[in-house]
Order: structure tokens, then sequence, then C-alpha cells
């Protein structure tokens, strides 16, 4: 979405005569940054200029579907969420059910392996050395 309009939907409120504009995102702000009587039509004219650009951003997010796949990786990370904790509370019964439950919590919290400070580095050293255990000496 933010590729297609290079930003949110906004209006460009002047702030005074030839002293530039500052953006507004909603209606309150518009109304706080001109609230004089005054100042009706550039009121008017900066919500109708909100409310078109919103109403092109609802039309892309519809045929882009961004808010349906946002939808649905929230759903989805609350059923992963769900999962970890009920692995999380299971009670091991091996080393490979320990290495298992350092592989999710490395996994949830660090999926890329990206975090280089402690205890990151550490923690995916454990595992390495706990999966080498699990797989015996004949497997490397």
């Amino acid at each position: 979405m933010l590729r297609e309009f290079g930003n949110f939907p906004r209006a460009k409120v002047p702030l005074s005569e030839d002293c530039g504009f500052i953006w507004a995102y909603c209606g309150r702000e518009i109304d706080r940054l001109l609230p004089n009587a005054d100042q009706d039509e550039m009121r008017r004219q900066a919500r109708a200029a909100l409310a078109a650009r919103r109403n092109e951003w609802k039309k892309a997010d519809k045929r882009i579907g961004y808010t349906r796949a946002k939808k649905a990786e929230e759903e989805i990370a609350d059923v992963e969420e769900a999962l970890a904790r009920e692995l999380w509370s299971a009670a091991p019964r091996s080393v490979a059910g320990v290495a298992v439950k350092l592989h999710s919590l490395l996994e949830m919290e660090d999926p890329r392996s990206a975090l280089k400070e402690a205890p990151w580095p550490e923690l995916r050293t454990i595992l390495a050395d706990l999966v080498r255990i699990c797989a015996g000496p004949n497997a490397i």
C-alpha cells in the first residue's frame, strides 16, 4: 500500500498565508489546525481531500488485499502463539524434546537468526549442541 501511495491517507492543511502547510491524517487534526469560522472553506476542502485519499486507499486495499492478508496473518500468529505456549508448557521426555522447545523459542523470537548480541548466538550454539548430542556420535 505504501509503495503504491507513498504514504498514509492525509491532507495538506495550510498554516497561514505563505507559511507552508502541515499534513493532517484525520478530521480531528484538520479541525484543530483550522478552528476559526473564517477557515470553514479551507477546513471543508481539507476534509474532502482526506476523504478522497481514504477512498483511493480503500479501493487499492480491496484490489491488493492488504487488510485481508493482515487479518489472516494475525489469525495465524494467534494460532502459532497458542501452539508455542502448549509446547513450552509440556514436559520434555528427552534431550530432543528440550531441543525442540529451544528451537521453537529461537524461531519465534529471532526467525531469521539476525540477532547477534547475547544471548542469541549462545542460544543457537546450545541448540546445535543438543541436536548433535541427539544425533549421536556417528551422525557427523
